[in-house]
């Protein structure tokens, strides 16, 4: 038996999962980084990137794309969360326009450990409102 969050036993077969969930990380190229991320870290120097996709655990529902920085040296993690939006559709082709749009970034204390990183930033945003 587990115990669920709110102090309820439940059967292993009974658990209700909550919150977010995530691929492996991989690692990313400075290139590849947004902009806004990218200029959050300018200076810093043996700076690590991650990426990995964000999944709502009840529901399986792709959420959205979260990029991480990591500076071992500074001891800091720095992320945005990133979703996609349809902003309209092409007349000529009928496809739809995906636009992306960031969170600001947002800097935290972090130990190097990327999968802390990530739960970390997805419980700041939580706790923001940004994310359920």
């Amino acid at each position: 038996m587990r115990e669920q969050p709110n102090g309820e036993a439940l059967g292993d077969d009974e658990w209700v999962l909550s919150g977010v969930m995530w691929p492996p990380e991989r690692e990313m190229n400075a290139s590849e980084v947004s902009a806004s991320l990218a200029k959050a870290l300018a200076g810093s120097r043996g700076v690590k990137f991650f990426a990995t996709d964000l999944i709502d655990a009840p529901s399986d529902a792709p959420l959205g794309r979260v990029q991480m920085a990591i500076d071992e040296t500074a001891g800091e993690a720095c992320g945005i969360y990133l979703t996609t939006h349809i902003a309209g559709v092409d007349a000529e082709t009928g496809e739809p326009i995906l636009v992306d749009e960031a969170t600001r970034p947002f800097k935290f204390p972090c130990s190097g450990c990327v999968e802390e990183a990530i739960s970390t930033f997805c419980e700041n945003m939580r706790l923001a409102g940004v994310i359920r």
